[in-house]
């Protein structure tokens, strides 16, 4: 909570505001705040038959 207003966060923003809206509605105060934490990079995944990674990697390690 900050100040007099509701704060949401969540990683799916369309349902933080369907949810917001409503409160809204019922007259609470609040305000959606986006997800801005930095996501963890995927990892590669290789194909156990040819040692390769599925798809050509175009970030992070690219694994020989």
């Amino acid at each position: 909570m900050l100040g007099d207003k509701v704060l949401y966060q969540a990683s799916q923003l369309s349902h933080a505001q369907r949810f917001a809206k409503a409160r809204q509605v019922e007259g609470v105060p609040c305000h959606v705040v986006p997800d801005e934490t930095p996501k963890a990079p995927r990892k590669v995944r290789i194909n156990s038959l040819t040692g390769k990674p599925y798809r050509k990697v175009t970030s992070g390690t690219v694994v020989k």
